[in-house]
């Protein structure tokens, strides 16, 4: 089996542990629990999302354009590491110590989620400096490493029926995947030139193109969730949304695997392609096979939400929601992949405008909708408009432009 095979196997198996976390959790401990989970985890994102910044992507630039050794970007990476748990120490003493403090909401959830984001956030920065020298199947199980854990940190959770407590297991598993990332990238590193000149300012101009996409897209559902709870919904029907929101998440990592391919087509064309030539090129690069998986598990998500509930009765009143849900992923799919187009021809305020639209359009929306409909309706409802707005507001773009010679494409980010 090739690397590149491995690579996505692997990928795939860490997507797949985050749902099986999800159903694992609401079908054992029950809906309230998986929204107490869905909560910490989606917040959990957030915080780790703030705290890199984007960095991850400016690593690679930096390794990949500019040729900066890993040595030196690791040297780097452990003090800005040092310097951000410098900073969340200062905050959970404020948050222990301060009065006024004390009474704050999940007070001892926060506490425990804030420390483990430089946990997570080193995870993330020494993944970024293993593709290169690692190779793709050690970098794949890097990325894997934290969904994985995360299904393994809840095993005693599962067992003796715990309840609450999930920030721990993420805690846990943010403590070994920074571990195993860590490890990887010394070894990776080691040797190498630890004092060489590089531009910073090339690794925050890289870094700002993608961090603030990325908070703004790992807010929308820690706000959606937010949101359906501060208007009244319950813990269960925060737990079945949430688990609407990872089969949506699903069918982005679809679109992780194909993405690369369309990128690198269209980075090397002077004119952007057509939509047509898009889909006869995704026809032409992956393997019929794959293909075939493809439209296998599309099918499997859409037939999904319906045969749920013979495994799982308690559900069954939901299905609707999940198909709904499952709909507004399948056309995420396709936003991500034109989006990919866009990206190849350096326009990033489209990628920003996408992610500013899903999290203030979409929580308005949600605030409207849930006043006519339960928050199990609403949520899903909404996604499934913007997601659509999004997809023929791209496709127009796209026919805009397709005949447009638009020159060579400078500082790409790849996707």
């Amino acid at each position: 089996m090739s690397p590149a095979l491995w690579s996505v196997l692997i990928q795939a198996a860490g997507s797949a542990a985050t749902l099986v976390a999800a159903l694992w959790v609401a079908s054992r401990l029950g809906l309230a629990a998986q929204g107490q989970f869905g909560l910490l985890r989606s917040w959990s994102d957030v915080l780790v999302m703030v705290a890199i910044f984007g960095l991850p992507q400016g690593l690679l630039h930096l390794q990949y354009r500019d040729g900066i050794p890993v040595s030196a970007l690791r040297h780097w990476t452990l003090r800005y590491l040092a310097g951000s748990t410098a900073a969340v120490l200062v905050v959970l003493a404020l948050i222990a110590t301060v009065p006024a403090l004390a009474l704050m909401p999940h007070r001892e959830q926060m506490m425990v989620l804030l420390a483990a984001v430089p946990l997570a956030a080193a995870h993330q920065l020494w993944r970024a400096l293993t593709l290169r020298g690692a190779g793709p199947v050690a970098y794949a199980g890097v990325t894997a490493a934290p969904a994985l854990l995360i299904l393994v940190a809840l095993v005693p959770y599962l067992v003796f029926e715990w309840h609450s407590g999930f920030e721990w297991a993420l805690f846990a598993a943010a403590g070994m995947s920074a571990l195993v990332s860590g490890w990887l990238a010394k070894r990776v590193a080691k040797g190498g030139e630890a004092r060489v000149n590089w531009s910073r300012r090339t690794l925050w101009s890289v870094s700002a193109q993608t961090g603030a996409q990325s908070i703004m897209s790992s807010l929308n559902p820690a706000a959606q969730l937010s949101l359906i709870g501060l208007l009244g919904a319950s813990l269960a029907q925060i737990g079945t949304v949430s688990l609407g929101l990872q089969l949506y998440q699903v069918f982005g990592i679809a679109a992780v695997y194909a993405a690369p391919l369309v990128y690198d087509h269209a980075a090397r064309r002077r004119e952007a392609p057509g939509i047509a030539e898009m889909l006869g090129l995704l026809r032409a690069r992956v393997p019929r096979v794959w293909r075939y998986v493809f439209v296998a598990g599309v099918g499997a998500g859409l037939a999904g939400p319906w045969l749920l509930p013979l495994a799982w009765p308690g559900i069954s009143a939901f299905a609707p929601m999940l198909s709904i849900m499952t709909m507004a992923g399948l056309l995420a799919l396709g936003v991500r992949l034109l989006s990919t187009l866009q990206q190849a021809r350096g326009k990033y305020l489209v990628l920003s405008l996408q992610a500013l639209t899903r999290l203030i359009a979409g929580t308005a929306m949600t605030a409207l909708a849930l006043e006519f409909w339960p928050a199990t309706l609403a949520v899903p409802s909404v996604m499934l408009m913007v997601e659509a707005s999004l997809l023929a507001w791209l496709v127009m773009l796209m026919r805009r432009v397709a005949t447009v010679p638009q020159g060579a494409l400078n500082d790409r980010a790849a996707p």
